[in-house]
């Protein structure tokens, strides 16, 4: 009568094989909860979202050829004309879905644009116009 040998695992090792399973099932489930909640990624170049927006201005510089417009929190814009009567100017800014809405009562100017970073701190403003290129600097350097 021939025996046959049961192959029996020591329990350590069983131990060790269910932390394995254990491991690799949290690690999917960890994955499969960033996949779905994560923020898309948005492709270089691509526009920002309105969150984006929002933390870009608020509380900061936005540079553009002829002017510089300070952005503050609570909404208002304080800007500068650079050539000709350095004339001060007075608005306001808000985000509107994932476009920046600004209202320039002095200009009699009204409008959205959607905002693509280039480089750095470099932007391109895309509205009903033709695209214009602007910088952002961190706060206000310019004391408007």
């Amino acid at each position: 009568m021939a025996f046959e040998r049961e192959t029996v695992m020591p329990k350590s090792r069983k131990t060790l094989a269910l932390a394995i399973l254990a491991l690799v099932l949290a690690g999917g489930v960890a994955a499969g909860i960033w996949y779905r909640y994560a923020p898309p990624a948005r492709n270089e170049g691509g526009a920002l979202t309105g969150a984006e927006i929002a933390a870009l201005v608020s509380g900061n510089t936005v540079k553009g050829p002829k002017f510089s417009e300070y952005y503050l929190p609570d909404g208002s814009i304080r800007g500068r004309e650079i050539e000709d009567t350095d004339e001060e100017y007075l608005g306001a800014w808000h985000v509107e879905g994932d476009q920046l809405c600004v209202a320039f009562p002095s200009h009699d100017y009204k409008g959205c644009v959607a905002i693509i970073q280039d480089k750095d701190s470099e932007y391109t403003f895309a509205g009903s116009g033709s695209p214009g290129k602007r910088t952002i600097i961190n706060g206000n350097p310019e004391k408007l």
